[in-house]
């Protein structure tokens, strides 16, 4: 008889459990509008909107270098949590200003290593006794970042490689959500050496964005659906020895089960350059 020990894990086990538990945590942190319209060079102005009383932490965790940021994935503008007039984001600092200035991670430009790797929490009240929509919100984190990191930016637009999320030969393999479909998202290892992603009720953005976590460059929508989405597709975690290997499975999953292919090519794209940041600041 073969004694099995079951908390020895395969490595390729050993990521999905790891990405699924980023998931779980990244998923009120997702990214807002994909393609801005084109602006020019120009100083982000400081917004006079502040919040009436504020506080950033930084959490003992952080992001190991090398590892993918998923905070970007998930639930598309809800990284700001609104509750009545209490204000909660939890994320690295380029997660905090994505949020802020309503912008995904390769928009963000010129930020030291640690931004991507320090995570922090956001608690705030904003003023009077009226919830805030997240647009209103927005300058006010501004102003906090401004304060407490000492953040300074400008905006810019720049040409990027990028891919086109297409639809193959086959069509697109996503099935249209139902109405009432409330949305969840799960990923979790299912059986050895397979991994498995399922969606119900999630915006194409959203899938979008969780392709681009596993690509080399940033992914633009292009297959023409609109509305909400289910999809449930497995990858094989045989011979997976790091995250690389980890997101070719997972693209390849979505090329040969969703029917859907990425094309090369070229994009101008909004971005914003960070200046100057130092380090958190006391509350």
């Amino acid at each position: 008889m073969v004694n099995r020990d079951p908390y020895k894990l395969s490595l390729g086990r050993k990521l999905v459990l790891t990405f699924a538990g980023m998931l779980a945590v990244a998923g009120p942190l997702a990214v807002g509008v994909l393609n801005a319209p084109p602006i020019r060079a120009q100083s982000v102005p400081t917004s006079t909107s502040e919040f009436e009383v504020a506080s950033v932490k930084q959490l003992d965790r952080s992001i190991p270098l090398g590892q993918p940021d998923v905070s970007f994935v998930g639930t598309s503008g809800k990284r700001i949590n609104i509750a009545g007039t209490r204000v909660t984001v939890r994320g690295t600092l380029r997660v905090l200003i994505a949020a802020a200035y309503d912008l995904k991670d390769y928009q963000i430009s010129g930020a030291p290593e640690w931004a991507g790797s320090l995570q922090f929490d956001v608690e705030a009240r904003t003023p009077g006794d009226a919830e805030l929509t997240r647009e209103q919100v927005r300058p006010m984190l501004q102003s906090l970042l401004a304060d407490r990191f000492q953040l300074k930016l400008h905006r810019d637009s720049k040409e990027f490689p990028v891919y086109y999320l297409t639809p193959g030969k086959r069509g697109i393999g996503l099935t249209p959500a139902g109405k009432d479909e409330k949305f969840s998202w799960a990923v979790t290892p299912e059986g050895e050496g397979v991994g498995r992603s399922k969606a119900t009720g999630e915006s194409i953005g959203d899938f979008v964005q969780l392709v681009g976590a596993s690509a080399d460059r940033p992914v633009i929508d292009k297959t023409g659906i609109t509305g909400n989405i289910n999809y449930d597709i497995r990858y094989s975690t045989v011979g997976v020895r790091n995250w690389d290997d980890m997101n070719r499975a997972i693209l390849d999953a979505v090329k040969d089960q969703l029917g859907l292919k990425l094309e090369p090519a070229r994009d101008l794209i909004d971005t914003v350059v960070v200046d100057g940041v130092q380090k958190l600041s006391a509350n």
